[in-house]
């Protein structure tokens, strides 16, 4: 493992698994609000790439701080995706190999096909996916994956590739069954905000019946706000309130549940 994951993965303190920690609603105030989730217990954040344009800043970004990143072609804006969008990404995995800047995996990338329902874009999103899996294949990178209506589709790919570097399923809403699908091929289930809603039963039992390693803290702030947040904009400063209720409805300490995810994340994380 590289000098700097390893330096984070060691601090003492939570580390939000997924978080959008360079976008635009947190330039006026992104300093101040790191130092509040310092004071919160927070000692690092991993932030996924979403495409070319703005993954070529995070190495800059991250670089002075405990922040960690990854390189994707999020699914989300597949019209925004050319093909040499795959070969910036494959020459940037390679380039980071090289250096300890702080790259962990390949991603955001995955199926949404709540956002796009066509036939062709279907099978543009497929072929994007499959492209970005042989990526991280070849690289010996795990990977962080966007699942909405179709984790039958991305776990059979991942059998299909024979892809076997691991990763994390962000805001995983699926069934048990999907869930432990994922877990038998080596991933971590991403949990967020969605959570601590009263009406998330089903995700809320699926937590219940899977072990508590099963799952990585996030908070893909600014977005995906619960409710009970006070701000309209979510915050890394979340973490500790999802660790509560999980560390709750497991019936094991925080300061365990805190160890329990830095295993999870070295795990993943080896390079």
């Amino acid at each position: 493992m590289k000098k700097k994951s390893k330096a984070v993965l060691e601090s003492a303190g939570w580390i939000d698994s997924h978080c959008h920690f360079d976008f635009p609603d947190f330039d006026l105030d992104r300093d101040q609000e790191w130092q509040l989730a310092q004071q919160q217990g927070i000692c690092g954040l991993i932030i996924p790439g979403i495409s070319r344009q703005q993954g070529q800043g995070l190495a800059a970004l991250c670089q002075p701080r405990p922040w960690l990143y990854a390189l994707g072609l999020h699914p989300y804006f597949l019209s925004q995706h050319q093909q040499t969008d795959l070969d910036w990404l494959d020459a940037a995995l390679h380039q980071a190999r090289g250096s300890d800047d702080g790259l962990v995996a390949v991603g955001e990338f995955g199926l949404d096909f709540r956002k796009h329902t066509s036939d062709a874009e279907r099978r543009a999103q497929l072929e994007l996916f499959d492209a970005q899996l042989q990526l991280a294949k070849q690289h010996r990178l795990p990977v962080i994956l966007h699942g909405v209506g179709a984790h039958d589709q991305i776990a059979a790919a991942i059998r299909r590739t024979g892809f076997a570097h691991g990763g994390v399923v962000h805001a995983f809403n699926g069934s048990e069954q999907q869930a432990r699908r994922y877990l038998d091929l080596g991933f971590k289930l991403g949990l967020g905000g969605l959570y601590l809603s009263d009406r998330a039963l089903k995700l809320q039992r699926t937590v219940d019946a899977l072990p508590v390693d099963s799952w990585l803290l996030e908070t893909d702030a600014p977005d995906m706000t619960p409710r009970m947040w006070p701000q309209r904009r979510n915050s890394p400063r979340l973490i500790p309130l999802l660790a509560d209720h999980l560390a709750q409805a497991k019936g094991i300490s925080t300061a365990e549940l805190q160890s329990l995810q830095r295993d999870s994340l070295t795990s993943l994380l080896i390079l």
